[in-house]
């Protein structure tokens, strides 16, 4: 009884620290672009909160006090959110951004209630550095292939040999747009280097 005991302690106090260790690589990027370290945690409903690290006082994160933060979901998992304006908006929003480099890729999930249930619509954006997002893809309903390809090629086109791989495939999912944006970047960063 009593190894299990001190077992169970032992557990107990590896998770603290773990959970330690993993809210000290947590941060908000301000609007002034300072990197404040700490905890961010996220309620199922409502907005995410931060507190420095040190501190128990949390904030709320938003656009008006955050240009990004980064949270750790598990040792394996951890999600970054930036805040951009979306194309014909005015207004920042927060978007989960699943690839950085020359590309970056941002993702929107939009959950609505119908009298059937709930709806998730995922939709994807793309920009070149910190310009205008350009719409990618949708869940949803949307417009033809056609027109989200010219979409796509606005942010490949300047790479003809990987533009006319994509032109290729017969495929325009998540998964293949992304792997594109991932050759794209280190295609990118392989010249960058070289030079």
């Amino acid at each position: 009884m009593m190894k299990l005991t001190a077992l169970a302690l032992f557990g107990l106090a590896c998770l603290a620290f773990t959970q330690t260790a993993m809210a000290q690589k947590e941060y908000i990027v301000t609007l002034k672009r300072d990197t404040l370290w700490g905890e961010v945690s996220k309620t199922i409903f409502g907005k995410p909160r931060f507190a420095e690290a040190g501190q128990s006082k949390t904030i709320a994160i938003n656009v008006k006090n955050t240009k990004a933060y980064h949270r750790i979901i598990s040792l394996k998992k951890s999600e970054t959110f930036v805040a951009r304006i979306l194309p014909e908006k005015s207004k920042p929003i927060f978007l989960q951004l699943h690839e950085q480099g020359d590309i970056q890729l941002y993702e929107m999930e939009r959950t609505s209630g119908t009298m059937y249930g709930s709806v998730t619509v995922t939709s994807w954006f793309a920009s070149k550095g910190d310009g205008p997002l350009i719409y990618l893809k949708t869940s949803g309903l949307s417009f033809a292939r056609a027109e989200k390809e010219n979409n796509f090629e606005q942010l490949l086109g300047d790479s003809p040999a990987l533009w006319a791989k994509f032109k290729a495939e017969k495929s325009f999912s998540f998964s293949m747009l992304r792997n594109y944006i991932k050759l794209y970047n280190q295609e990118k960063k392989t010249m960058t280097t070289s030079k």
